[in-house]
């Protein structure tokens, strides 16, 4: 209640004073004396109050790398109406991004983008954005590093600094992704500690967190661990309980039960139930489970290998992750549990 009367109060004196305050300045202004959740809260009442194009601009990006997707939704729309012709356009390749999102086929994603001029650098940026997201939905990594390459020549064109900043965040992030991929951690985690460092996106931090937590399975649990507090105490601020059921249902029970640290631990997701019973000792009854499922990933041909001890799971697990996915990183997991066992 109390923070409910403080945002109703910040934004009642900006409207009474500055009211040709735009963005940058407002996040500015609230950065003073507002942690990250506050102001993203904040950002929200004032974005949805400006009447600047730029503003309704940067909101479609800004909520983006917040994974705000309900108010991305409404600020596309918003713009979709807009007598700015950037304002549309951009809402375009937005609404793209959120399509493959919620799971729109690639290939019809691709065949719209390709309608959409890039006359601005704003739009060239961000269609190569959508080419990035577009090639991470078919676990094609390897592309990731040539878009980016293309998107920085561009970021100099740019006019707004902010805009500037908040596709850096969103580059930082690819980049960690591409490494981690690649098994290159060193670099990594040098990216993903650098936009941890970057204002403005805070939702998205936590689950730079839980990435950073998956980094740490072939080091030591205590690292791990520290990463899924970091994301737990982040979701608790935004009072984020998509985050909060991922953590408690999936990264946890999934550290846990790789390094055997399983006291207390459960879980609702039925693939990382079995895994915990591998870790208990329960090989019989976790082949069971894991037979029972309706689904086929690599982690499950990876957790009948450790369960049945047969040398078939891990290389179908070994060359999904790898062919598939183009996933040097998970890849380790049947390689190194095929070698631990001697099989």
């Amino acid at each position: 209640m109390v923070q409910t009367k403080k945002r109703i109060g910040t934004m009642r004196e900006y409207f009474e004073s500055e009211k040709q305050m735009q963005l940058p300045q407002f996040l500015t202004m609230i950065s003073i004396d507002s942690d990250e959740a506050a102001q993203l809260e904040l950002t929200k009442d004032f974005l949805y109050q400006s009447n600047s194009d730029v503003d309704k601009r940067l909101a479609l990006e800004y909520f983006y790398i917040n994974q705000c997707y309900q108010e991305l939704q409404y600020f596309i729309e918003v713009n979709k109406e807009s007598m700015n012709e950037l304002n549309r356009e951009l809402a375009l390749l937005y609404q793209f991004m959120l399509d493959l999102e919620n799971g729109k086929p690639v290939h019809k994603i691709r065949t719209l983008a390709k309608s959409v001029s890039i006359h601005h650098p704003e739009l060239r940026c961000l269609k190569y954005f959508l080419n990035i997201e577009i090639n991470i939905k078919v676990y094609n990594y390897e592309r990731i590093g040539y878009y980016l390459n293309k998107i920085q020549k561009h970021l100099r064109h740019l006019d707004n600094p902010l805009f500037i900043t908040f596709f850096q965040i969103r580059m930082q992030i690819l980049l960690f992704n591409y490494y981690w991929k690649r098994n290159e951690l060193i670099l990594a985690r040098k990216h993903a500690y650098e936009a941890l460092q970057m204002p403005h996106h805070v939702k998205q931090k936590a689950q730079l967190h839980l990435d950073l937590a998956l980094s740490y399975i072939y080091e030591d649990f205590e690292s791990s661990v520290y990463h899924i507090e970091e994301a737990k105490y982040i979701a608790n601020c935004l009072d984020d309980q998509e985050t909060l059921e991922h953590i408690e249902n999936h990264t946890y029970p999934f550290i846990c039960a790789h390094f055997g640290k399983i006291n207390g631990v459960s879980t609702k997701n039925p693939i990382e139930q079995a895994h915990l019973e591998i870790a208990k000792g329960n090989f019989q009854l976790a082949k069971d489970m894991l037979e029972n499922l309706d689904i086929t990933t690599p982690f499950t041909q990876y957790y009948l290998g450790l369960a049945t001890r047969k040398q078939h799971f891990f290389i179908y697990s070994y060359q999904y992750f790898m062919e598939k996915r183009s996933d040097h990183f998970f890849a380790r997991l049947p390689l190194k549990a095929s070698e631990g066992l001697g099989i």
